[in-house]
């Protein structure tokens, strides 16, 4: 687990009314700074405070609070676009949860150099521009926080969504882990074209010499693969992703990978997709890759098609839940 001492202090800052300051962007409109405005309520930026700590500015919004050194400058309404990307993807992974607010909120620390990142992530964060840290208590999350090279000029367009994705999940996998695979897939979705190109040739590369992981292996997998196959990881997890939301909507998706983790992987699909098990998502998934027809989408859950030989059940289905934190360093380059 990173190191709590930067929390820590957040924690202090925020329950002190001292050294605070409003950072809500100006407005033509009086009402509309009172709350009171029915026509500008549904566009107005979320209101934020800002609070300095020793080194550190904190701005605080709804859902967030924004860490920074106390050097670093950060484009104006940028607290606002946190809080947009989180509505977007909350609206496309759990529409049911778009109007909770978290508590805790997620803490967002923008390092302004590489070491301090480095300092909070550890060693294997050096390729990533940024990682998440996930902690749970039962069936509650009580730790959200992303870590951020402030250093990169891109780090909002490239790790922030992915980062955010992993947090957003969370909401839905929280007394039993999401896999590996949906997590990783469903946050790259979030990346930016270009990052999802690299992905794709990771794994064109790894198909064209037989290096791709059998789907039985992928979603079952407890850790992270070996460093030299992350790279097809990364890519076919991204792909199985792209097709399963092809075959049906990602609300769906989202229910597969819930019902995979208690019911096991066979029963989930011919639930949720009509399909007879893994085997047969296999067969589908390369004929996909190589540009063959696929049967029709799934517009909404079907019945079971049939008894199958044995369900492919993940080690997770029947694990407790851990106390453990949940770490993920990824955005990779």
């Amino acid at each position: 687990m990173r190191s709590a001492s930067l929390s820590v202090a957040l924690a202090a800052l925020l329950a002190s009314p001292n050294l605070s300051w409003s950072a809500e962007p100006a407005s033509a409109c009086a009402a509309c700074n009172e709350g009171s405005c029915a026509t500008c309520e549904t566009t107005a930026a979320p209101k934020s405070t800002i609070k300095k700590s020793g080194s550190w500015l904190i701005e605080e919004t709804d859902n967030f609070c924004i860490c920074r050194p106390v050097g670093y400058k950060m484009k104006d309404g940028l607290a606002a676009s946190f809080e947009a990307l989180r509505s977007e993807l909350l609206g496309t992974w759990l529409p049911e949860s778009a109007k909770t607010s978290w508590q805790p909120k997620c803490h967002i620390v923008v390092h302004s150099r590489f070491e301090s990142y480095l300092k909070e992530v550890g060693p294997g964060g050096r390729q990533t521009t940024g990682s998440s840290l996930i902690d749970f208590d039962k069936d509650q999350v009580v730790m959200r926080r992303i870590d951020l090279r402030g250093d990169r000029a891109d780090w909002f367009a490239e790790a922030l969504a992915h980062e955010l994705t992993h947090v957003v999940l969370a909401d839905r996998f929280v007394r039993i882990p999401i896999p590996h695979w949906a997590d990783e897939g469903m946050a790259i979705l979030a990346d930016t074209a270009g990052k999802r190109r690299l992905h794709g040739k990771d794994l064109a590369s790894a198909v064209a010499r037989g290096g791709e992981f059998r789907l039985a292996e992928l979603l079952t997998m407890e850790n992270y693969p070996h460093p030299s196959r992350m790279g097809t990881f990364y890519g076919q997890s991204a792909s199985l992703v792209e097709f399963l939301t092809k075959l049906g909507s990602k609300q769906q998706l989202v229910d597969f990978v819930d019902q995979a983790t208690v019911k096991g992987y066979d029963k989930a699909l011919r639930n949720v997709y009509a399909i007879a098990g893994v085997g047969s998502l296999e067969q589908q998934w390369q004929r996909h890759l190589r540009g063959q027809p696929m049967r029709e989408a799934v517009s909404k859950a079907s019945p079971p098609a049939g008894p199958s030989t044995g369900d492919l059940a993940t080690s997770q289905a029947t694990s407790a839940s851990s106390d453990m934190p949940v770490v993920v360093a990824s955005a990779m380059e």
